[in-house]
């Protein structure tokens, strides 16, 4: 966890206390500055190693699981735009895991964003990261809702922050239908966002890296080669369809992907989960 060209490392130390520092700005729903200038430019194995122990802190201290993980930065628009060439990826545990028609209280969060995307399910494990591996592991798809939010008071910052942030990915919220992976080509289908009578966003399935499924084989190789492979039973988000944007407080949010039905969310102001 150094940097090339400074030679300058980062501290266990480092890694634990800016973790620590994550997991209560969660638990406790407050922002901290951002961790970046504490890091060198651009340590994504820095990172990285704080986002695993902020996932290590929620699972010894709050006694959660993790039952899937994430796939961001997916577009290659926002990748140009924060200098990198690959996508990023986050844990999700299972109290961040909601069914359609929730409300989610948004007291419990700093700044909460809004995106859709393709759900995978696993009901198998991906030992080899070939198309036809994770094709086969594939139980079902869903429309998903991603929660955003960040331990940051402002945008996103540099990709060191948003990697230490577990991506960003504050929950999830699961659709109500499930369909067979092969049965709608997830590079045609059309998503749109729309909260009340208002369009929030909306993108077509190839925004996902050209198809949604790519972003699942990147991230069961990466998996494999950090030694921690994806599991049956694993739900695997695969990235925005369309933008990311403020969600808006107290009207139901519906994402419908054409083929593969909808998800609705509320963030309710007024205390209700």
């Amino acid at each position: 966890m150094a940097d090339e060209r400074t030679g300058v490392s980062v501290t266990r130390e480092t890694i634990t206390q800016i973790a620590r520092e994550l997991f209560e700005a969660k638990r406790d729903v407050h922002t901290v500055p951002y961790v970046s200038p504490r890091l060198p430019e651009r340590d994504l194995d820095a990172a990285y190693a704080i986002s695993a122990e902020f996932a290590a802190l929620r699972e010894r201290e709050l006694g959660v699981q993790r039952v899937g993980r994430k796939v961001g930065l997916t577009n290659p628009l926002v990748q140009e735009r924060v200098g990198i060439s690959e996508p990023d990826y986050g844990i999700i545990h299972d109290d961040m895991v909601h069914a359609s028609g929730t409300h989610l209280q948004l007291s419990r969060y700093n700044r909460l964003l809004i995106e859709a995307e393709v759900a995978f399910v696993l009901n198998s494990d991906i030992l080899e990261a070939t198309r036809e591996a994770v094709e086969a592991a594939i139980d079902y798809v869903t429309p998903a809702f991603e929660v955003v939010d960040f331990r940051y008071d402002g945008s996103v910052g540099q990709i060191v922050d948003t990697v230490a942030d577990n991506a960003g990915c504050s929950g999830i919220v699961l659709g109500e239908e499930r369909h067979p992976y092969g049965e709608v080509d997830l590079t045609k289908v059309e998503m749109v966002i729309t909260g009340g009578d208002t369009e929030i966003t909306r993108g077509v399935g190839s925004n996902v890296l050209e198809d949604p499924v790519n972003a699942v084989i990147w991230l069961a190789e990466t998996a494999i080669r950090t030694g921690e492979p994806l599991r049956a039973g694993e739900v695997l988000l695969s990235g925005s369809i369309g933008y990311i944007e403020p969600w808006p407080a107290d009207v139901e949010c519906v994402a419908t992907i054409t083929g593969l039905g909808r998800v609705v969310a509320t963030a309710d102001s007024k205390g209700r989960t």
